[in-house]
């Protein structure tokens, strides 16, 4: 298995459980373990965190010049390009209506993702 089938397999596992979380397991959820709820509350934060640095991360090389500082430095704009997207979008949460509720823990889940793709990046990057 090639480098980037390991970042398209994080991709497609964390946006084929962003939907599975987001629209079957938590509005059936009739629990009340708080860890489990809270867990459901960030897991549509956490999962895009992780997997949108991951497409980013093969995609930049297909649509940028190998001296780009674009493609030289992919991973630092992978990441930084999804978080500035995905916690933009969290604060769009306040003027928009209807879409949802401002909540500093879906942020801090959306870094917190980021950070695990890059610990994912590392682990790769040393044993592929």
């Amino acid at each position: 298995m090639n480098r980037n089938s390991v970042y398209y397999a994080v991709f497609i596992i964390s946006f084929l459980l962003f939907p599975t979380v987001q629209d079957y397991i938590r509005p059936n959820y009739d629990g009340d373990n708080g860890v489990i709820v809270y867990l459901l509350g960030i897991a549509p934060n956490f999962l895009p965190g992780v997997g949108l640095p991951a497409l980013l991360y093969v995609m930049i090389p297909e649509v940028t010049k190998p001296e780009s500082s674009l493609f030289e430095n992919r991973l630092y704009w992978s990441v930084v390009i999804s978080l500035l997207g995905l916690i933009g979008n969290e604060f769009i949460t306040i003027f928009a209506p209807g879409r949802g509720v401002f909540d500093w823990n879906d942020i801090l889940w959306t870094v917190i993702g980021a950070g695990l793709f890059v610990l994912i990046h590392n682990k790769v990057n040393k044993t592929v």
